[in-house]
């Protein structure tokens, strides 16, 4: 998980997000990953930054379009061949460590 730098002097146990930051940590805010001191910081940083607010919700529209596609494939005949191949490499038992 990303971390955030120590607060800056004068702001008084104040944690504040800047629009670097935010980009870096979007991933993890959008899935809820955040310890709530940082996402207070975001939604502070948000009610300020218009850019910050139009590139979330483009990752949430990204995110929503990609749920929709469906989860690739493979043809049995590939699936058959590659695990017939990584037999041959490694044995019927898999990798041995």
């Amino acid at each position: 998980m990303a971390e955030l730098p120590p607060p800056r002097p004068g702001d008084h146990d104040l944690l504040t997000v800047a629009c670097r930051e935010f980009v870096e940590l979007v991933t993890e805010h959008l899935e809820g990953a955040l310890p709530d001191e940082v996402e207070r910081a975001i939604a502070a940083h948000l009610e300020l930054c218009d850019p910050c607010v139009v590139y979330l919700e483009q990752m949430r529209s990204t995110a929503a379009s990609l749920r929709g596609l469906p989860s690739p494939v493979l043809p049995p005949a590939a699936r058959d061949r590659l695990l017939d191949v990584f037999t041959a490499l490694h044995g019927p038992g898999g990798p041995r460590c």
